[in-house]
């Protein structure tokens, strides 16, 4: 067995078996750049074995990489951490190998370098997939019809943003969507791009956030043979969407590195595959989305300035569900009418109940959790008629759980002499709600968590519904 420092010896004595129980490739060196851990995942990796590797120097076991290649080796010998980070490096069978890694050196007690460990996976499958999902996505979008992507809606925010996304249409300028998860951005673009000349060319869109930032430059841009090991000539989702529209969702997502590429082909609409000597061009308009604050990113360093202002000619800033009440049993209805043929029973509609529960919870997820939550419910229902019981998942359970909510009150007769109506159904729930929560917190003395039990909602929907009514506590009526 090779030297290996007192404290490193124990740290693997102790952890050994949880490495064991990880399943993904990780490996640790000593001070000589000597294995002395190497699990199985890194060998089926590496196209070696435990025992060819163990207690072997680095450079024995991958005899075609260079000292200088070697990340580990490299945080041996300088202290530098890698994380997150991607190469291309070739196994002991002389395979190549797309690999996104960790590496960490670690000290002992005086501060001395005792050795590194790395962990990563291999990313060789997770590109021949995106590879695929480029083909399918380009199959799938040119020819799927636009107009199944109707935006429900009878809020007069919305119906405003509606018109200003049709006039935005008519021009070819980028336009930046900005809105919480759920809230309906990529309706927004199909929207745009439904009413624009682009109409009869291709939609495609990308989620930044969903593909590792070593894979977002060949899915944009492609690749051309020869780029990387097993890189072969492939069409990019620019290429694809030659004279229509690329909705890049998640634009927050998007590297720094990436940011810069992505401008340079709005100023001038070219662009350079990975791995090409040729420039190329693509006639498409971007319709970008983000779901956090453009201007906290810009504080953040996480957005470019420049990028930002280039897209955000056309600006639409779309509001939450919690901001759009009337449009919550609107939506409800569509979606029930929309999966009423998935489900076993003959669902016809809302409850009383039902729809208390829905125009009261906060909806956090928006439009999205909206719709999951009632074909949940559709599911569980034993009987037909009315929708009657919202069943919430186990996430948000705490937010408002069903049990609780139908311990409330029962709304006032509408004409009964102690509540006479004054408003639409909206305003009148949320006035009943705000005259529950002021009296549940003076019966608690100001204690949210007593005034939650009363109420038996959870503490984080009271102090939600407490934020949205501006309710002063300590100066109750």
């Amino acid at each position: 067995m090779p030297a290996i420092a007192p404290e490193l010896q124990d740290a693997l004595r102790m952890f050994a078996r949880f490495f064991d129980l990880i399943h993904q490739p990780l490996a640790v060196i000593n001070h000589e750049g000597k294995y002395v851990y190497y699990n199985q995942e890194s060998a089926d990796l590496d196209g070696s074995t435990i025992e060819q590797a163990m207690g072997q120097h680095m450079l024995d076991v991958y005899p075609r990489m260079k000292e200088n290649q070697s990340t580990m080796l490299t945080a041996l010998k300088k202290g530098n951490e890698y994380i997150g980070h991607y190469q291309i490096y070739y196994n002991a069978r002389g395979q190549a190998v797309d690999y996104q890694h960790t590496t960490a050196p670690l000290y002992d007690s005086y501060g001395q370098r005792v050795g590194v460990i790395e962990i990563g996976r291999n990313l060789s499958g997770v590109r021949r997939l995106q590879e695929q999902v480029v083909e399918l996505n380009h199959l799938l979008y040119a020819r799927e019809k636009e107009d199944k992507y109707r935006i429900i809606t009878e809020n007069p925010a919305m119906l405003v943003l509606i018109e200003k996304g049709k006039r935005l249409a008519a021009s070819d300028v980028p336009v930046m969507i900005v809105g919480e998860t759920g809230t309906g951005k990529e309706l927004f673009s199909r929207l745009i791009h439904r009413h624009s000349k682009r109409a009869d060319k291709p939609f495609i869109a990308l989620n930044c956030g969903a593909l590792p930032p070593t894979l977002i430059e060949s899915t944009l841009f492609g690749t051309v043979k020869g780029a990387f090991t097993g890189a072969e000539n492939s069409q990019g989702y620019l290429e694809l969407a030659d004279g229509g529209t690329l909705f890049l969702d998640e634009l927050n997502s998007l590297p720094l590195e990436m940011q810069s590429k992505l401008l340079r082909f709005l100023h001038d609409k070219t662009f350079w595959k990975l791995g090409g000597n040729q420039q190329q061009t693509s006639d498409v308009r971007i319709v970008a989305a983000m779901n956090d604050s453009p201007i906290r990113l810009l504080q953040q360093g996480k957005l470019r300035s420049d990028l930002f202002y280039r897209l955000s000619v056309g600006t639409l800033l779309l509001p939450p569900l919690s901001a759009r009440p009337e449009d919550i049993l609107l939506l409800s209805n569509y979606f029930i009418d929309k999966y009423r043929d998935n489900v076993e029973k003959d669902i016809q509609g809302l409850s009383d109940i039902a729809a208390r529960t829905l125009l009261i919870h906060p909806w956090p997820g928006n439009v999205r959790m909206l719709e999951n939550t009632l074909v949940r419910s559709m599911i569980m229902q034993d009987r037909d008629g009315p929708l009657e019981k919202i069943i919430f998942d186990d996430e948000e359970a705490e937010l408002l759980p069903m049990a609780e909510l139908e311990a409330l009150p029962e709304l006032p007769a509408p004409h009964s002499e102690s509540h006479i109506l004054t408003g639409d159904l909206i305003t009148e729930v949320e006035k009943f709600e705000q005259k529950l929560i002021v009296q549940a917190i003076n019966q608690a003395n100001g204690r949210i968590a007593e005034a939650a039990r009363i109420l038996k909602v959870s503490r984080t929907t009271l102090h939600y519904k407490i934020k949205k009514y501006a309710i002063r506590l300590g100066v109750m009526p």
